[in-house]
């Protein structure tokens, strides 16, 4: 049986954890900040290009049951 190669970014004898997150951080929170920022501007423009918008904006993912006995728990604290 021959395997498939594995692409090289998912190749972990090629590229440890350490070294793929090595820059996200070394960067300061302002850094990461605005890192985020731009994601966020980037999303909401894909959204606002997409012809789907109000579909994709309506759909939420239920709340796995193990999250709402931790949230019962923690709120009755």
């Amino acid at each position: 049986m021959s395997t498939i190669p594995l692409p090289p970014a998912l190749d972990k004898s090629r590229h440890s954890v350490a070294a793929e997150t090595s820059f996200a951080r070394s960067l300061s929170p302002e850094q990461r900040l605005a890192v985020l920022a731009r994601v966020c501007k980037s999303d909401i423009e894909l959204l606002r290009l997409n012809r789907h918008r109000d579909r994709l904006l309506a759909m939420r993912d239920p709340v796995p049951p193990s999250t709402v006995a931790a949230w019962k728990r923690l709120s009755a604290s």
